[in-house]
């Protein structure tokens, strides 16, 4: 009888299996395996790439704030420096001074083709956020490159960057860049260029509470101080050539009094985040007390209980920090986790907007990429099919225009989980410390081949 045979793996029975558990593998390794990280980001750079051109030539543009922002320009070069009489087609100019300069850049594309130009200048300034992130996320340590994909599905961020021109994607992609300079430990750079966002629009303020936590932490008090002044100093210094004057107080107070106008109301119409509010109650008194109240609450319990994860919590940092040494840092850099400043700086900014008194469409840019990062960190409560679900209701609040009772209140529960599950799931908001002294992770070495163990000689026998 002859001998038989193994079946041959080349055969067509055993190469689907074979194949598919390859694909399957390699799949794997792509969504989670940190040395295909940047693979995978070329790829989804190369894809919004071609994605975003194909926008821009095959949907057509969307005439909202630009003619308004080119009006104000207009106002602008025609020597007007009275901020608040400086106004659109949609009203005053309410943002401050780098928002203007800005678009005055753009204003002097040719006419003819400034919109299509322009279109391409935010399709450069989209994917360098794109990158911007997905370095922050890289150097969060903890997070697999899969969670970069959702940065790339969002209709609304399409549209908000490429269709409408707005300013919340210039401001944002300075904000990256400032958080990026803190992870690597430049917080004199970070403190400049988070200034400069701030010099394009307000809603930056709502990182500053995380901001000086952080800054608190990382340099001590008398840092701090330095930093809010360098923040302070820009702010003065990008109005100044023509809008701040000490020999006229009335032009200085116009300025700061339009650009940063925090008793501004929104119209009831565009509210994202409180259709289900009466218009009665969502233009009282009493709400934005309340919402300002709940603000403010949010951000002393996380300041408190999460944002000091040492031994001892937020009451050692305080007192190392204002009692043992105002010079000194009060926190270790090697103590706190790699993602620490984003997600502190993360938290803060959707503490904000939860408690805001009205979000409209184009503030979707303020935490779309930044989403991802709070789900890992804690927000999805450990759990991927809630943390999916989280994602795609933000997504369909946010597409959902007008928005509805159902929308807004699902954006607002959403937002609600995410900060509780942030605040209570503690085995994702603390992870196991890092034992790493510099401000960016050094990638972790290949374990040092153990010595061979000697075998002792024995005698031979004579």
């Amino acid at each position: 009888m002859p001998p038989i045979r193994p079946p041959d793996s080349s055969s067509p029975s055993s190469r689907g299996p074979n194949a598919a558990r390859q694909l399957v593998s390699l799949v794997k390794a792509l969504c989670f395996d940190r040395r295909y990280y940047w693979h995978v980001v070329s790829l989804l750079f190369l894809g919004e790439l071609f994605l975003g051109l194909l926008i821009i030539h095959k949907v057509p543009y969307t005439k909202i704030d630009w003619p308004a922002y080119m009006q104000q320009v207009e106002a602008f070069l025609d020597g007007e420096r009275d901020y608040s009489r400086i106004e659109g087609e949609t009203g005053p100019l309410v943002y401050p001074a780098l928002h203007l300069y800005i678009y005055t850049a753009l204003h002097s594309l040719p006419y003819a083709n400034r919109v299509r130009a322009a279109q391409y200048i935010f399709l450069g300034m989209y994917l360098l956020t794109f990158l911007l992130v997905a370095t922050i996320y890289f150097h969060s340590k903890r997070i697999p490159q899969i969670l970069l994909v959702p940065l790339t599905l969002s209709k609304r961020a399409h549209s908000i960057y490429l269709l409408r021109l707005f300013n919340d994607p210039l401001a944002m992609v300075l904000l990256y860049a400032a958080v990026l300079s803190l992870m690597y430990g430049r917080w004199r750079l970070g403190s400049v260029v988070y200034s400069l966002a701030l010099g394009v629009k307000m809603n930056i303020l709502l990182f500053l509470p995380g901001l000086l936590v952080l800054s608190f932490q990382h340099r001590g008090l008398i840092k701090t101080l330095q930093n809010l002044t360098i923040i302070t100093i820009i702010q003065l210094l990008l109005p100044s050539p023509y809008f701040v004057s000490f020999a006229n107080s009335y032009l200085t107070k116009s300025y700061f009094s339009s650009a940063f106008d925090l008793s501004r109301q929104f119209l009831y119409e565009w509210t994202v985040n409180w259709r289900f509010v009466p218009s009665s109650t969502f233009l009282s008194r009493e709400f934005a007390l309340g919402l300002l109240g709940s603000h403010v609450g949010l951000l002393i319990i996380f300041a408190w209980f999460k944002w000091s994860p040492i031994p001892g919590g937020t009451i050692t940092v305080l007192r190392r920090g204002l009692l043992q040494s105002w010079t000194n840092p009060p926190v270790p850099q090697h103590t706190l986790p790699s993602h620490h400043i984003s997600l502190v700086l993360f938290t803060s900014n959707l503490i904000g907007m939860t408690c805001a008194r009205s979000l409209h469409y184009q503030f979707h840019a303020w935490y779309f990429h930044q989403i991802p990062l709070l789900l890992w960190f804690g927000g999805a409560w450990g759990s991927a099919s809630l943390g999916a679900a989280l994602w795609l209701s933000t997504q369909y609040a946010w597409a959902t225009a007008p928005s509805t009772l159902l929308s807004s209140g699902l954006l607002l529960g959403t937002h609600l989980i995410i900060l509780l599950g942030l605040l209570f799931h503690n085995q994702a908001t603390r992870p196991k410390i890092i034992p790493n002294p510099s401000p960016i992770p050094s990638p972790t070495p290949a374990p040092t081949p153990a010595a061979p163990i000697p075998i002792p000689e024995t005698k031979k026998n004579t």
